[in-house]
Parts: structure tokens; C-alpha cells; sequence
């Protein structure tokens, strides 16, 4: 699997060195620039579909590679059958890949609205659900938990695995659009989390069930695409910002860490499965609690816009952007440090 990894991340950077400034072009023709809001920091009137690119870079190498390497075909046509009592259903492998791609396609189409003339917050919640369901209806779900001290593992119950779903992915898709607030910070964050979750699924690929192989495998190819595709829209995202990657991007690249991790990592079903994720996206995971909290003290609604996110708070202080950025990119690496650490511990 070593070929299939290297390509992975090359083929979707290069794809989305071209793909990035075609969606500029794109995004010029469709008239889809940044407007001004109270979340700015500062206003450039630069285009916000960046994100797009980073999308299609992401699924054309996804095609390439299941087209040309069998070895992955074999890993998606593997099955499995998951019991809920007296339901019982079957999870292929390949079938989950179909659903993140139809829930990216309505990510895609809800972040292009949302960046051409503003979706409001509430009705954005709600599709992120659909959303969310659309990835469940396929196989994409937090399934269950290994009990503390115990190799015994416990399936949830399907409504507790739809509400812990909706949850996780939703909550990383706003939690990547809230950082997306300084040039470069949030494709970053994103990049380093991609690649601790990659290590981290390679090392969890030790264990001897055939299905939690299969899904880390998922998982890896998946993380790595990300890297790459993500890669390639930094060279034209880091401060100065040539350009954005808007709700579009910000949105789907929280769809993906959420079915990244859902589909691999959280398969293990340790306690601690659950808390690597969140430690790897800590900036921005204490960035949505404290705004939540905030707004909530206030009256606010959770959804309304402001300057107090950490961000902000540094670059009042004095603190450059491009400080700003480097620091958080620190931080996050050094949480993921940890992550990686933990599991090899684990093994």
C-alpha cells in the first residue's frame, strides 16, 4: 500500500495546483467574492471558492486511484454485517465512499450559495444535518465503544448512533468554518490534522479484525488525499491570500475530517478514539465552546457573528497574521504529537 499512499498525496497536490485557480477563474465568471461582514478582520475583495478546487482535486484522485490500483478495490468490496437487535445491516466498504460524495456535492451546492449571496445561520444548521444523514444513510456512523478495562464492545443503539453522528460531523464543519478566519489558518490546521490521522490510522491498522482493517485502510487513503489536496490550495492561501476557500471549502473540508475520522479512527471504538480528533482540532474545538458560551451568557444566537474568536483576540494584541497563523500551526502540531504518541502507546 506504500505506491497507493505516495500517489495519493501527489496526485491530488498537483491536481489542485491546477484546480485551485481554475475555480478562481470560475469563481470570477460567477461573481463569487468575499463581502464584508463583523467576522472580518479586514476586507479584499478576492474570490471564495477556492474551496472548490480543493474538492475536485480530492475526488478526481479518489477515481484514479480505485481505478488503477486493485488493492483498493479489494478493501471496498469487503462487507460486514452490524446487529441492532432484531435489525441487522450490511456496510460495504465501498458504499460509504458514495455517500461521502453525494454529501459533498450538497455541501458543495449549500457553500456556493452560502458564498454568493448568504444562507442564514439556521437554515445552514439544518441542511448540515441532512447532510450528516445523507453520510449515515450509507454507512458512515459511529457505531459503538470498547467498555474501559474491557475488550468487550458495545453497539449503540441506531438512534444514539444517528444523534453522536449528527453531532461529530456537524460540529467539525463548523468548527473548520470558525477558523477560517486568518490567510492560510484554517487549510492548515486542516493539513496537520490530515496527516496525524493518517499516522494514526496506519498504527491502529494492527488489529486483527478484517473490517476495522479495511476502514483504517479507508481511512489512510482518505487523509492522505486531503493532505495533498489541501497542500496545493495553501500555496495560494497563505498569507498574503491570493484568494479564499469560502463557506464552500470550510464546510467540506469539516464534512470530510468528520467522515475521515468517523469512518476510521472512531471504528476502534476506545474511549480515547474519541478525545485524538477533538486533541488534534483543539484550537479550533475551544474556539467553538468559548463562542457558543458567549454568545449564550449574552443572549445572543449561537449563530451571530463576531471578533472574539482567538484570532481576533492576537491580532489585537499586536500579534502579525502571519504570526498569528505560524502559532496556531505550532500548537496544533504539538497536540498532534500527542495524538500520534498516545496511540503508538496503545498498540
Amino acid at each position: 500500500m506504500f505506491k497507493v499512499y505516495v500517489v495519493c498525496f501527489f496526485l491530488s497536490f498537483f491536481f489542485s495546483i491546477f484546480f485551485v485557480p481554475f475555480s478562481n477563474f470560475l469563481a470570477k465568471k460567477l461573481n463569487i467574492y468575499d463581502r464584508p461582514s463583523k467576522r472580518k478582520i479586514k476586507f479584499r475583495k478576492l474570490t471564495r471558492w477556492g474551496g472548490f478546487g480543493i474538492f475536485l482535486s480530492f475526488f478526481l484522485a479518489l477515481v484514479a486511484i480505485v481505478k488503477f490500483f486493485p488493492e483498493v478495490n479489494e478493501i471496498l468490496k469487503y462487507k460486514y454485517v452490524l446487529t441492532w437487535g432484531d435489525y441487522q445491516e450490511t456496510i460495504v466498504l465501498g458504499k460509504q465512499l458514495l455517500g461521502i460524495f453525494f454529501a459533498s456535492l450538497i455541501t458543495i451546492i449549500v457553500g456556493t450559495v452560502d458564498d454568493r449571496s448568504g444562507v442564514p445561520a439556521l437554515v445552514k444548521f439544518l441542511l448540515q444535518i441532512i447532510i450528516a444523514y445523507c453520510v449515515m444513510d450509507y454507512g458512515v456512523r459511529i457505531l459503538g465503544i470498547t467498555l474501559p478495562f474491557s475488550n468487550k464492545y458495545i453497539v449503540f443503539p441506531r438512534i444514539l448512533t444517528q444523534i453522536l453522528t449528527v453531532l461529530w460531523i456537524c460540529g467539525f464543519m463548523n468548527m473548520v468554518n470558525l477558523a477560517d478566519g486568518v490567510d492560510g489558518l484554517a487549510a492548515g490546521i486542516v493539513f496537520i490534522a490530515g496527516l496525524t490521522f493518517f499516522i494514526t490510522s496506519i498504527l491502529q491498522k494492527q488489529t486483527g479484525a478484517p473490517h476495522i482493517v479495511g476502514q483504517l485502510a479507508i481511512s489512510a487513503i482518505l487523509s492522505l488525499l486531503l493532505c495533498g489536496s489541501v497542500a496545493g490550495f495553501l500555496i495560494y492561501n497563505f498569507y498574503p491570500a491570493k484568494l479564499f476557500m469560502g463557506d464552500t471549502g470550510a464546510l467540506w473540508l469539516g464534512l470530510i475530517i468528520g467522515c475521515i475520522t468517523t469512518v476510521g479512527i472512531l471504528k476502534s471504538g476506545a474511549i480515547m478514539s474519541f478525545v485524538l480528533p477533538i486533541l488534534v482540532a483543539g484550537i479550533p474545538f475551544v474556539d467553538v465552546v468559548a463562542a457558543i458560551t458567549r454568545r449564550i451568557k449574552k443572549g445572543e444566537p449561537i449563530g451571530t457573528p463576531d471578533k472574539r474568536h482567538l484570532h481576533h483576540l492576537l491580532l489585537n494584541s499586536g500579534w502579525t497574521e502571519r504570526e498569528v497563523v505560524l502559532f496556531f500551526y505550532v500548537i496544533t502540531l504539538f497536540l498532534s504529537i500527542i495524538s500520534i504518541t498516545i496511540v503508538a502507546l496503545r498498540r
